[in-house]
């Protein structure tokens, strides 16, 4: 990965239960270690239920990952396009944040929850 990037995580929902958990979220975390180490500034998009997962990592955390109405969400996707992000990691995979990548302009390259078998 190349120095001075900035990368977008987004995560809203737990991990899952038990070992699972455990399991799940230490390979994302050991994931933005990785790329923090190679220079690249992370942003976390996090919910209520997943700030506790990201505690303690050297990165900028948004909790506002979820919001409620209309007005909130295009807020959250304006932030999002301005952030200016060379690419965009869908952790979480749902529905929700399946559809910012629709409202978000201009689109950086959006990694699915699919695409991130690989790491």
């Amino acid at each position: 990965m190349t120095a001075g990037r900035r990368i977008l995580v987004l995560r809203l929902r737990p991990f899952g239960s038990g070992e699972d958990e455990n399991g799940a979220a230490e390979l994302v975390r050991a994931w933005i270690e990785r790329e923090r180490a190679a220079g690249a500034e992370i942003t976390i998009l996090a919910s209520s239920a997943t700030l506790r997962s990201f505690q303690g990592l050297d990165v900028t955390i948004w909790p506002d990952g979820a919001p409620n109405g209309v007005l909130r969400l295009l807020a959250l996707v304006r932030r999002i396009a301005w952030g200016e992000f060379s690419a965009v990691y869908d952790f979480d995979g749902s529905r929700r944040t399946r559809a910012y990548r629709l409202f978000v302009r201009p689109c950086p390259p959006w990694h699915s929850a699919g695409d991130l078998k690989a790491l």
